[in-house]
């Protein structure tokens, strides 16, 4: 019965259910501009919980070399390399056995993401899937199809990115600039920010905001309210 521990469910779930969302093309594109933006700002990829404190720079871009990796030790060695292996042991150490009935549902462990590595092409990938993927927490993902799913899981911004240097070249190409479309959209170019400084408490709390501001009414006298 549907009482019973590993019992089924009442009314299961069908798999022809509605699983997917339609969502407007330009609201996507800002969604994953706003992903990318969000990963070379540190604050927000150390909230996140990634382990960059000795990491030389955001965003991260390595050489194009690294497209060409087809061994496992030698893409640990590049990890070690940019100190990002500390990211990697967070992941291995958090990796704990999932509570509830998942467990059964070859979905028995549940562990933290690491490292998104992000690369220029399809062609010839393959080496470079093969030598990452046995490594805890990394994920792979092609410059032409960043999913949003890997640039903020869960709906939090600030996925720690591995570029390689093709890879970073294209995104001018893919996303354009504030000032010159995008040669790979049709008539596409990035939103420009409504507000050129984001820090709304300094602003109010500035001299010249201030100063054009009504002093502070004291004592102000309120009217009686007679009920009629």
């Amino acid at each position: 019965g549907n009482m019973c521990r590993k019992g089924r469910m009442f009314a299961p779930t069908k798999t022809w259910r509605k699983w997917h969302r339609k969502i407007n093309t330009n609201q996507r594109r800002f969604a994953v501009a706003s992903a990318l933006a969000a990963s070379a700002v540190t604050p927000l990829v150390l909230a996140r919980g990634h382990k960059i404190e000795k990491v030389p720079e955001l965003p991260l871009v390595v050489n194009s070399s690294t497209e060409k990796i087809k061994k496992t030790k030698t893409a640990l060695a590049l990890l070690e390399a940019l100190d990002a292996d500390a990211d990697v042991d967070k992941v291995k150490e958090s990796r704990t056995l999932r509570a509830g009935k998942g467990k059964y549902r070859n979905r028995r462990y549940t562990q933290r993401r690491g490292p998104l590595v992000v690369y220029s092409s399809h062609d010839d990938a393959e080496g470079l899937k093969r030598s990452f993927r046995n490594i805890a927490g990394v994920e792979l993902c092609c410059v032409d199809s960043l999913n949003l799913l890997q640039l903020a899981p869960g709906g939090h911004l600030g996925r720690f990115i591995i570029w390689t240097k093709p890879a970073f070249k294209k995104l001018d190409k893919l996303f354009g600039t504030t000032k010159t479309v995008a040669s790979l959209k049709k008539n596409y170019k990035l939103p420009q920010p409504t507000m050129a400084n984001a820090d709304l408490a300094r602003i109010i709390n500035s001299d010249e905001v201030q100063t054009r501001l009504r002093p502070v009414a004291v004592n102000t006298h309120k009217r009686t309210f007679k009920q009629k």
